[in-house]
């Protein structure tokens, strides 16, 4: 009985003790889950511009699901989608932008979250060096409608063997006569080997510049000696008349002959110079060839007289005067004739 009695009131505080413990465990959940859903201020920055919003979500997942934002596996969220919502904290999201490069040529397009060129190239795996070109430049901000291109740069030494060409020397010399010409040392090329600094932009050359020039072996020019000495001519020899040798002034190569004729009416009853026209003798000549009143010798059809013109008589053209049509006709046309001019006098 006494044990009974003893028990009794313990219980009853045992009892007590437990339920004011549990009341105060749950005003603590209750406390901490009212706390949790209470809403909070928190700044969401999407691809570089931010907003302050307020948001009950407990996740930063939840929080774009709450927004109604998509993402996808190549954009950028920090802090992680599983990261708790805490009060005044920040959200960046950077969206992937699909940029297209162009590398040596080569179309690609890269998906990427960073906003400048450097970052985008970087992404895709693209090194350059110092001297590719880049545009954008590497350090220019990207757009949704940026387009880089990079061209690749190289510069390269290369060596060309190259032909150095010898000179004419020409040399005056009064031993030999005018027109003469003799070698006194032959020419010879000589080699070079020329370094070039050759700069090619996607493979193909765009400029090249001479470094530097080696001489292999030195050229040799060409000397010749012309003649300045004056030949002494001598007058062609004529038959002699009369015992004394005749000699012409000059002599006309490759001659035309032609003949003409008295006609009916007479027309060539007179020549240019006013004398009467004389078989044997007369021919008509170019006056601006042969004077008029100069003698000529004419190989194969002997001396004659330039006393007459004609409209067709014309440089290396003569008209030899005969007795009669029907002989004019028989004479024809001539060619390759020489004739020696004598002068105004025949001895």
């Amino acid at each position: 009985m006494e044990l009974g009695k003893i028990w009794v009131p313990h219980n009853r505080l045992l009892l007590s003790i437990l339920g004011a413990a549990t009341f105060v465990l749950l005003s603590v959940g209750i406390y901490f889950s009212n706390l949790s859903t209470q809403p909070k201020q928190v700044t969401l920055v999407i691809d570089g511009v931010s907003q302050d919003i307020t948001t009950t979500a407990k996740t930063v997942e939840q929080l774009l699901q709450e927004k109604q934002i998509q993402i996808t596996d190549k954009d950028s969220i920090k802090p992680g989608l599983d990261t708790s919502v805490e009060k005044a904290m920040t959200v960046d999201l950077q969206t992937s932008w699909a940029i297209p490069v162009q590398i040596a040529g080569q179309k690609t397009v890269v998906h990427t979250t960073k906003r400048t060129v450097a970052g985008a190239l970087a992404d895709a795996g693209v090194k350059v060096s110092q001297k590719d070109k880049i545009n954008p430049s590497v350090d220019s901000k990207l757009t949704k409608d940026t387009e880089i291109s990079v061209i690749r740069v190289e510069e390269k030494a290369v060596q060309v063997n190259k032909d150095i060409a010898f000179r004419e020397i020409r040399q005056k010399d009064t031993s030999l006569n005018k027109g003469e010409v003799r070698e006194l040392k032959k020419g010879q090329a000589g080699k070079a080997i020329l370094h070039y600094s050759v700069v090619f932009e996607n493979g193909k050359e765009v400029s090249r510049k001479l470094v530097k020039t080696d001489v292999v072996t030195e050229k040799q020019d060409r000397v010749l000696a012309v003649g300045t000495k004056k030949q002494e001519v001598m007058a062609a020899s004529l038959p002699s008349r009369g015992g004394k040798d005749i000699r012409a002034k000059r002599v006309l190569n490759n001659v035309t002959l032609t003949a003409y004729a008295p006609n009916a009416g007479g027309g060539y009853g007179r020549t240019a110079m006013g004398v009467k026209a004389t078989v044997g003798k007369t021919v008509a000549v170019d006056p601006k060839l042969v004077p008029l009143g100069w003698w000529v010798y004419i190989e194969g059809i002997g001396y004659r007289r330039a006393e007459d013109t004609g409209g067709a008589i014309k440089g290396h053209k003569m008209d030899v005067y005969l007795g009669s049509e029907s002989e004019a006709m028989r004479f024809g046309r001539k060619k390759g004739y020489k004739v020696h001019v004598i002068g105004p006098k025949l001895p």
